[in-house]
């Protein structure tokens, strides 16, 4: 019996799974169902994955075949400074009413956030959007994709992104630099310490 080594099984599932994940991606799902043209439907964007605390963020909310779209006000988060930028806007995409929302998001600490779903309302009709998802640190590097983000992503089983991404190679993110402590002692101790820096830097001198 012929066996296929570790390294060439893995090098044959990647193309397999990217075709499943293709055909899952085509196979409308109970939220596009939901959302045909006779449901409003609503999308949330951020224009970026990653930022630095006190970095701005803009978030675009997509409101699609709603009449008179409610959104819930004031729009909050955890952890974040929202700020709307402008009025609603109103645009025909289609045939179809679309409304955007635009928002500010500041982020005030370095951490893994997820945003919980902005809720919409049209008339009795409520709906509301997906899960996002942003990492604030100090450099402002974006993380590697979870299958949490990935799975809402392209509505995709959690277990599928799961799969894909254990298959897939990423990009490892760079340490969080430490912070170098403040020398807290009084000025005179380091004056002392400086001079006598300087008294051992001549005595060491070799000369020419």
């Amino acid at each position: 019996m012929r066996t296929i080594p570790m390294k060439s099984r893995l090098t044959h599932r990647i193309p397999y799974l990217a075709l499943v994940l293709s055909l899952l991606s085509a196979v409308p799902s109970r939220e596009a169902l939901a959302n045909s043209p006779a449901h409003p439907s609503a999308t949330a964007t951020l224009s970026r994955r990653a930022a630095k605390p006190g970095e701005c963020v803009e978030l675009v909310l997509t409101v699609r075949r709603a009449s008179s779209p409610l959104v819930e006000s004031p729009l909050k988060f955890e952890g974040f400074r929202v700020r709307r930028l402008h009025p609603p806007r109103m645009i025909r995409v289609n045939g179809e009413d679309v409304r955007l929302y635009r928002y500010s998001l500041t982020p005030l600490a370095v951490g893994e956030y997820e945003l919980r779903p902005i809720r919409i309302s049209d008339g009795a009709r409520i709906f509301v959007t997906k899960p996002l998802f942003l990492h604030v640190s100090t450099k402002g590097d974006p993380a590697p994709l979870s299958p949490k983000e990935l799975a809402l992503g392209v509505d995709i089983p959690l277990a599928l992104g799961e799969e894909v991404l254990k298959n897939t190679p990423q990009p490892t993110p760079s340490p969080e630099a430490t912070p170098k402590p403040s020398d807290t002692r009084p000025w005179t101790a380091k004056t002392l310490s400086l001079l006598r820096k300087g008294a051992e830097f001549l005595w060491n001198y070799p000369g020419k």
